[in-house]
C-alpha cells in the first residue's frame, strides 16, 4: 500500500488532510441534506457526530504518523 504523502512537503501534506477533512465534511452535508424529516428526527445526533469526529481523527493520525514532518 502507498502513502499519500510520500513525496509532499509538510505543506502539501496539510494540504491532503485539510482536502480529506473537507470530505468528510462535505460528505455529512450531503448525507444530511439528502434525509426527510422522519429520518432526520430518527437520527441519532451524537452517534453521528461521534462517527464524523472519529473519522477527522483517524484522518489525522494518519497524517501525523506518515506525513513528513519539515
Amino acid at each position: 500500500m502507498s502513502n499519500v504523502y510520500e513525496g509532499l512537503t509538510a505543506k502539501e501534506a496539510d494540504d491532503v488532510l485539510r482536502g480529506r477533512i473537507g470530505s468528510i465534511i462535505c460528505d455529512t452535508l450531503a448525507e444530511a441534506r439528502g434525509m426527510g424529516r422522519k429520518a432526520w428526527d430518527d437520527r441519532d445526533i451524537f452517534n453521528w457526530s461521534y462517527q464524523v469526529s472519529g473519522m477527522i481523527a483517524v484522518s489525522i493520525e494518519i497524517r501525523r504518523r506518515d506525513g513528513p514532518t519539515t
